[in-house]
């Protein structure tokens, strides 16, 4: 059997600079599919203190790959559990904010092994399901969650002034 050349583990403050730099990486991607996803001036810093409270928290997650041997932070995926609206069965999410893979690591299992991670911590809290957008423009993306079984439920729009 082949070893995996990386692993997830649960994020730690000090892994939340170079989550920073990799969310400044996906920023970049989504702002080629729409510019809505450009970044203000100070965004790697911002993302790097809030990656860093979220490692802290039990109601949030910050899980990231890390690269074997080395354990380099070659990916991460950060969220946090929501409740649904009040409106409709209650239901607790495990609310994917950012996910995001170096482009050399793409289509290894990184991204899978990402989403299963949050899947374990979810159902470690009572959670109902895993949540997240896409860029609708993300066609990649899109068919990746599609193939592990999430469905289209919402359409995000924006009207731009």
């Amino acid at each position: 059997m082949v070893e995996r050349e990386f692993s997830i583990r649960r994020g730690r403050r000090e892994d939340a600079p170079a989550a920073a730099r990799l969310w400044v990486q996906s920023a970049r991607e989504h702002a080629a599919y729409d510019p809505v996803y450009n970044t203000a001036p100070e965004a790697e810093r911002t993302m790097r203190r809030f990656l860093a409270d979220l490692a802290s928290s039990s109601h949030s997650f910050l899980l990231v790959a890390v690269s074997n041997p080395g354990e380099r932070v070659i990916g991460f995926i950060s969220g946090e559990l929501r409740e649904g609206s009040p409106t409709f069965h209650s239901k607790t999410w495990a609310s994917v904010d950012d996910v995001f893979v170096e482009e050399g690591y793409r289509s290894l299992g990184v991204g899978r092994a990402l989403i299963d991670g949050v899947r374990s911590w979810a159902e470690e809290r009572g959670a109902h399901g895993v949540s997240l957008q896409v860029a609708a423009a993300n066609i990649r993306g899109r068919k990746f969650y599609e193939d592990l079984g999430f469905r289209e439920v919402s359409v995000y729009e924006v009207l731009e002034f």
